[in-house]
């Protein structure tokens, strides 16, 4: 709570060699010296007469609190007087935010002002109340002839005044809008951009208590930060070249997979990049759950496949890395899957999985970019558009190669009681595991410039599991022999039925 005073005239004090009180105190004394008897009289007229002044249970003459002349009033009848303008004065005054056309009040009864009426009668009231009667006296003539205004002191809620700012601001700030792109029938729909503003209100409290000071409502023009888009009509102009495509196949045999490739592509195509922008492919895909439209598909599980929800969308992932790295983008974060995918050559695949592995790049260009992809007729096509820097003679290509083999290791074994010694079968068949490295080559009009180290991954080996019999010979004879006995006794018994 900040208290603030109003300003507050110069206030007289009572003159002391008036013109007026000096000729009574000269007369009292000439009085005096040559007539005793004589100027006691006069003293005690003059002591009757300032008695009289003084005395009195109203508010002496001159005398105002804020502009309103309470003089001859009691304490409550002025009081009484200034509450009413006061609530009055409270009801009427409001500040005003406007912005151009839109329009925002906040009345001061909302900023808990509060006005000191009390004090301010209490010290019109006991103005020329104290000191000696001469004194008194004195005050009360000064006061009636050069008046003595008295301000009344208010305070409000600096805490609410920010409140209020704050909840307005909801409905005053305007976010940028960036430029749009939309590609229809092969050719990009490109929308005017927006600039954004939000009210400054560190700034803009100031402007509002200064005019709470002056205990006047008004008008305020609130201080603004400009928000510029991030992406402008006149950069996504630029948008005109591919600059990075891939394809990669899938079979049409499997529903719930390919129907998770139409929905990831879906949630990807059409993301536009402002320069220096990071892609997420986990936030591009959304959250991978049914509710999101996503089905159970085959997904690696401890280097087996297993039925999960989204399987297939690290195909997506896969596509548009292909693209990526062949538009030279800046890549930030990328995993290989664990074990080998058959959709794009060794070493140039990409994973997702929970939030522990996501594929992330960086558009580095000085221009936007535009993802298009899409899944249809059994191709998964990822496509990047942005404007091409290169001369028409530059090409880029990757070269794979093997680093080295993992062993598979020891199989996993299970036993199986019911089955004779010697009975194995192999349950599963494990994979060698390999490392690989990705090297990246350009050319300029056919001729090689460089090859450069890329990347390297490594996909992980997986045990063979087989399942063995330990059931002992001698076992299997002693089971041979009782389901002999046991079939026989059948037959016996049924033979009797049969005779006649």
């Amino acid at each position: 709570m900040g208290k603030h005073y109003k300003r507050t005239p110069q206030q007289k004090r009572p003159k002391k060699s008036g013109a007026g009180f000096k000729a009574v105190v000269i007369g009292f004394v000439t009085m005096a010296v040559v007539g005793g008897g004589s100027g006691f009289a006069y003293g005690q007229y003059m002591k009757d007469k300032m008695e009289k002044a003084v005395n009195i249970d109203t508010i002496y003459q001159g005398i105002s609190v804020d502009g309103t002349d309470v003089s001859g009033l009691t304490q409550q009848e002025a009081l009484n007087a200034l509450r009413q303008q006061t609530d009055t004065h409270l009801e009427n005054q409001k500040i005003t935010i406007q912005q151009e056309e839109k329009i925002w009040d906040i009345p001061f009864s909302e900023l808990d002002v509060k006005y000191d009426v009390e004090a301010a009668v209490e010290q019109a009231w006991q103005t020329g109340r104290s000191g000696e009667l001469k004194q008194r006296y004195q005050t009360v003539v000064d006061t009636a002839e050069n008046k003595l205004d008295i301000p009344i002191t208010y305070t409000y809620d600096k805490e609410k005044v920010r409140e209020k700012l704050n909840a307005i601001a909801g409905e005053f700030n305007v976010l940028a809008q960036d430029s749009t792109m939309t590609r229809v029938n092969g050719a990009f729909e490109i929308t005017q951009e927006q600039k954004g503003y939000e009210m400054d209100i560190d700034n803009t409290i100031p402007k509002v208590e200064q005019m709470l000071k002056q205990n006047q409502g008004g008008i305020v023009e609130p201080e603004i930060i400009v928000t510029e888009p991030k992406i402008t009509k006149e950069q996504n102009q630029q948008v005109t070249d591919l600059i990075g495509s891939y394809t990669t196949t899938y079979s049409s045999n499997a529903w719930g997979r390919n129907e998770n490739l139409r929905v990831g592509s879906e949630n990807i195509n059409g993301t536009l990049l402002a320069p220096g922008e990071v892609f997420s492919m986990n936030v591009g895909l959304g959250p991978q759950t049914y509710e999101n439209g996503y089905k159970d598909a085959g997904v690696y599980v401890d280097g087996k496949v297993e039925q999960g929800v989204a399987g297939g969308v690290c195909q997506i992932t896969s596509t548009l890395y292909n693209a990526v790295i062949l538009a030279e983008l800046e890549v930030v974060e990328r995993f290989p899957h664990s074990m080998t995918v058959g959709y794009v050559p060794l070493g140039r695949d990409a994973a997702v999985a929970g939030d522990y592995k996501d594929l992330k790049f960086r558009n580095d260009t000085e221009y936007p970019i535009y993802i298009e992809a899409y899944a249809k007729d059994g191709k998964m096509v990822c496509n990047l558009y942005g404007h091409e820097i290169h001369d028409a003679g530059h090409e880029v290509d990757f070269e794979m190669v093997f680093e080295g083999t993992i062993p598979k290791p020891a199989e996993k074994v299970t036993e199986d009681a019911t089955k004779p010694e010697g009975y194995r079968e192999v349950t599963y068949a494990g994979k060698t595991g390999s490392k690989v490295s990705v090297y990246k080559i350009v050319k300029e009009n056919g001729k090689q410039i460089s090859k450069e180290w890329f990347s390297s991954s490594t996909y992980r080996a997986t045990a063979d599991e087989v399942t063995v019999g330990t059931k002992k010979a001698e076992e299997v004879k002693e089971e041979a022999a009782q389901q002999q006995e046991t079939t026989e006794g059948l037959i016996i018994e049924e033979a009797p039925i049969g005779a006649a």
